[in-house]
């Protein structure tokens, strides 16, 4: 069985990571958030040219 001194430690590791995984969310919905700003603009330019072609 595992002394508390050993479980400690695997609290202590986990909740490293946990950190890191959180740090790491955060960034990649921070990415997101800008990727999908970039799209929503793209759509717009692309709405905006059809527009202005000829029908026909």
């Amino acid at each position: 069985m595992a002394s508390w001194k050993d479980i400690l430690i695997d609290v202590l590791k986990l909740t490293d990571e946990v950190k890191r995984l959180n740090e790491q969310t955060e960034k990649l919905s921070d990415r997101t958030v800008e990727i999908d700003k970039r799209f929503v603009r793209l759509e717009t330019m692309v709405e905006m040219a059809q527009k202005k072609l000829p029908k026909g």
